[in-house]
């Protein structure tokens, strides 16, 4: 139930994972579990998954787009000022080319 309820929350509003977690009153960690499973599972429907990854804000080190959660600090320079990764969801015609038939 919660995982249908994250599509109509990310459709075309990218959310951070603690964005998420507030906004429905969960754990973050609950939360990142839900989300995986609903990544795993889109290529059966008709949307797609945008993920801005997580960034330093120090040095500009991009992270894995694959890693929902805020990474603990930089790996290039220490830093912690690390900035969440968004995650949000479009229409797979959306942003692209249309699905050829």
């Amino acid at each position: 139930m919660f995982r249908k309820n994250l599509i109509e929350l990310l459709l075309r509003n990218p959310m951070t994972l603690s964005q998420i977690a507030r906004l429905v009153d969960e754990s973050p960690g609950r939360v990142a579990d839900d989300l995986n499973h609903l990544l795993r599972s889109l290529k059966h429907t008709e949307y797609k998954a945008v993920v801005e990854p997580a960034r330093c804000r120090a040095c500009g080190f991009e992270f894995s787009a694959e890693k929902l959660t805020k990474p603990s600090k930089c790996p290039e320079c220490r830093s912690t000022w690390v900035q969440e990764p968004k995650i949000g969801l479009e229409n797979k015609t959306e942003g692209g080319q249309p699905p050829s038939k």
